[in-house]
């Protein structure tokens, strides 16, 4: 019996390192893209069209929650603990975000002609980004891929995707592209994206997905999705909605800097993000089989994930200026400020990744939303407030002390998320290893 378990766990160990081999390849290949691309696009077209970009892009990340109906971590969860039952989930499921896209394509109109930055047509622009993200329909499809914990599939059409288009952005950089371009190009990979998926299914099983619609799983999954879509929704205002007041409050150009800060030190936050999604099929196994370990393990991450962040945080004196100035020219060293305080979100973003995963795990379904909804609306007042003085610096600061904030605040008012609380405090003060090298101040208790 022993000697069945150790395999057993081995066994789960080698699929999860294997899985999570082929989401982190496609995160480092997305993330050098991504960064190698913004800084060739944001050199070609510079900060004030940089920013009109940067405005069309955030809305529409504002708006994709209600495109997943924050159903992307619910299936995932279906498809581990219900294998037999995918075609019933997929179906459910696409229907579901078929009409959430609709809806974001009708926000998108609304917010783009209520809330315009200064730029021909942005309105219809934007409607055509978000309207793209109905191809994105049957993304669940991926989903049940890593359930399987055999991501490969369509890791490798999303990146054959991604580099086809990444050759057509470099055309229009060389072909002197305008900003309009560069938009259209970006609805265009996204309904590509969807497609992919859909193809990747199709080569790997021999057929399509069977589609089975259920009225009573619809309305579980929308019971239980509402509260991680709200959660889902907030956590991207806490990263967007400051370029969103700032392209209304203080202009392109700044927009354009305050972009730049926030993806170079965005850059890295797909590496927590990626671990913690393709870690949580085996968290719920380890739950089930040792909660005591899962705890434990839990907070060995927790803090790994926090010592990393400060890292970057504390060096980005030395490398922050340098290397934008190196990146992207002089017209945006006025970013440099922006990014070494933006860059200390990072501590608690890699974290939260994590924690939001043990939550989905626990059937705590209302404790992201609460904590990204706290975290939001702290975000949404603190750049009223400090946009109209202190710029894309206050705008920084705001996200810095909301993200902080939010499971602390919430923490003496539910007695649910004083769990999370606690760990977060225990990771960002990871240093106590130093003294505790076993990690045993309290994350193996319970």
């Amino acid at each position: 019996m022993i000697q069945w378990r150790s395999i057993s766990i081995s066994e789960a160990r080698g699929k999860i390192l294997k899985s999570s081999g082929w989401l982190l390849a496609r995160q480092a290949i997305n993330m050098l893209n991504t960064l190698v691309l913004g800084i060739l696009i944001a050199r070609h077209l510079g900060p004030e069209e940089f920013g009109v970009l940067s405005y069309a892009t955030s809305l529409v990340a504002v708006l994709a929650p209600l495109t997943t109906l924050g159903l992307r971590n619910l299936s995932l969860r279906e498809y581990t603990q219900k294998p037999e039952e995918a075609d019933r989930i997929l179906g459910t499921v696409a229907v579901m975000r078929m009409c959430g896209a609709l809806l974001a394509v009708a926000a998108a109109y609304y917010v783009a002609t209520r809330f315009p930055i200064e730029h021909e047509n942005i309105a219809m622009l934007c409607v055509i980004l978000a309207g793209a993200v109905l191809f994105r329909t049957f993304d669940t499809i991926q989903e049940h891929f890593i359930a399987d914990q055999n991501p490969r599939p369509f890791v490798v059409y999303s990146v054959i995707i991604l580099l086809a288009f990444s050759v057509i952005k470099i055309a229009l950089i060389v072909g002197d592209g305008s900003v309009n371009a560069f938009i259209m190009t970006n609805a265009a990979q996204t309904a590509a994206q969807g497609v992919g998926i859909a193809v990747a299914y199709r080569r790997n099983r021999g057929s399509f997905p069977g589609f089975k619609f259920e009225w009573s799983r619809m309305k579980l999954y929308a019971r239980q999705g509402f509260p991680l879509m709200l959660g889902a929704m907030s956590a991207v205002i806490y990263l967007k909605i400051d370029i969103l007041f700032l392209s209304n409050m203080a202009g392109k150009e700044v927009t354009g800097l305050y972009s730049v800060a926030a993806r170079l030190s965005e850059a890295w936050y797909a590496l927590p993000a990626t671990l913690a999604l393709a870690a949580f099929p085996r968290m719920v196994q380890l739950r089930a089989e040792s909660p005591r370990r899962y705890r434990r393990r839990m907070q060995d991450a927790l803090d790994l994930f926090a010592a990393f962040g400060t890292l970057v945080a504390i060096t980005s004196i030395f490398w922050a200026e340098p290397l934008i100035a190196l990146l992207f020219g002089a017209p945006y060293v006025g970013s440099v400020l922006v990014l070494q305080i933006y860059v200390w979100v990072g501590i608690v973003f890699a974290t939260r990744s994590l924690l939001h995963k043990w939550l989905l795990a626990e059937g705590f379904f209302w404790g992201s939303a609460m904590i990204n909804m706290t975290g939001a609306v702290t975000n949404i007042v603190l750049n009223l407030l400090l946009i109209p003085r202190y710029g894309a610096e206050g705008a920084a600061v705001a996200t810095v002390l909301s993200y902080t904030l939010a499971p602390l605040l919430l923490a003496p008012l539910v007695p649910g998320l004083r769990p999370v609380a606690a760990m977060q405090l225990k990771a960002i003060a990871w240093p106590r290893r130093v003294f505790w090298p076993e990690g045993r101040t309290g994350a193996g208790t319970g």
